[in-house]
């Protein structure tokens, strides 16, 4: 299996440099006039219409709909509606896409379809062949600069009284929230399997906890309207706010940074495949990933031939150095993932 993917990125490199570049074969645009596609909230959001929405219309001729949705509730819609899908591709955190991948609600990409696949290391192309990691998002210390002279260093700062009625979180609903939480047990002597280490450091902290948001977006408005001055968060929102002139900086933690992939899929039932085809294609471009890793965005590129570049730079200088970065075990969070959404709701409380 992994000789015939290498054989056919191989081939649609050749197929690239014999003219690929400047259409995608097999594209039926005149069937296909509409498009659905799925984003994060917050500067997901503001990225995507920003530079992919406007370089799929450039290549394809077609606007697409863009709707912000988490990723878990854009899985509980397709399930409702599997014969009539509202959506035509999704982007996805990867613990959503690992829990629902035998579910059979995506469709296999077409690979002659999508060449910018061969611009992708191997392993950011799902063994399955259902989608393909379209970015990253690195978090770490998010804090008020104004309030917060000096940056804080650990987890544990959360803690200290100073912070009373400042800590922000965020629902474990969220892939952010999941993700922290995992690493919280993790660091206390837990793991993915064993999430009670994090459940017990929260107990502590919620002393100085002043809100708790539903997802990063929200999480962001809290940052911006002053009502919290330490939380966890990821670079992209961060560094939307501060060219709002929001006062707030990204600290790395003594654990290091967290890194969480974002994927993207064609989603099964579509009447627009092919369409859907040219939308991954293109933020898998190099001019849109590029973009989308530079200011005001930051969002880590997974085309080996993009350049890390300003705030993203100052983290990692390329791909290889984000490998480090502490990374969920999906696999193992996500049989309980649930339950523990369910605790979390049940015992964070302000």
């Amino acid at each position: 299996m992994k000789m015939q993917r290498r054989n056919i990125l191989k081939a649609l490199g050749a197929a690239g440099a014999a003219g690929l570049a400047t259409g995608i074969p097999g594209l039926s645009l005149a069937q296909e006039k509409t498009l659905a596609a799925t984003t994060f909230p917050g500067a997901w959001e503001e990225s995507h219409r920003a530079i992919l929405l406007p370089a799929f219309r450039k290549a394809t001729g077609v606007q697409a709909n863009l709707v912000a949705s988490l990723a878990v509730d854009t899985v509980a819609k397709i399930n409702a509606s599997r014969a009539a899908p509202p959506f035509d591709v999704v982007l996805l955190d990867e613990g959503p896409y690992l829990a629902t991948r035998s579910e059979g609600i995506y469709e296999k990409m077409p690979f002659d379809k999508i060449p910018n696949l061969k611009d992708l290391p191997e392993k950011f192309i799902d063994p399955t062949g259902q989608g393909a990691f379209v970015s990253a998002q690195i978090y770490g210390i998010a804090y008020n600069t104004e309030r917060i002279k000096t940056a804080p260093t650990s987890w544990n700062d959360m803690l200290k009284p100073e912070f009373k009625g400042r800590i922000g979180l965020v629902s474990m609903g969220s892939t952010l929230g999941s993700a922290w939480m995992a690493e919280l047990a993790r660091i206390n002597g837990g793991s993915e399997e064993n999430m009670e280490p994090a459940f017990e450091f929260i107990k502590k902290v919620l002393p100085n906890v002043g809100a708790v948001a539903a997802n990063p977006g929200v999480l962001a408005t809290l940052f911006q309207q002053g009502q919290i001055d330490f939380s966890v968060h990821y670079i992209n929102n961060i560094e939307a706010l501060r060219a709002k002139g929001v006062p707030v900086a990204l600290a790395r933690p003594d654990s290091n940074w967290g890194l969480v992939r974002s994927t993207m899929h064609i989603v099964k039932n579509t009447k627009s495949p092919d369409l859907a085809a040219a939308y991954i294609n293109e933020a898998l471009s190099l001019e849109v990933q590029q973009k989308m890793s530079e200011a005001p965005y930051f969002v880590a590129p997974t085309n080996k031939n993009a350049k890390f570049t300003g705030a993203l730079a100052a983290i990692a200088k390329d791909m290889s150095e984000l490998e480090a970065f502490r990374q969920t075990d999906w696999i193992k969070l996500n049989p309980r993932r649930a339950e523990y959404i369910d605790r979390f709701n049940r015992e964070v409380k302000v």
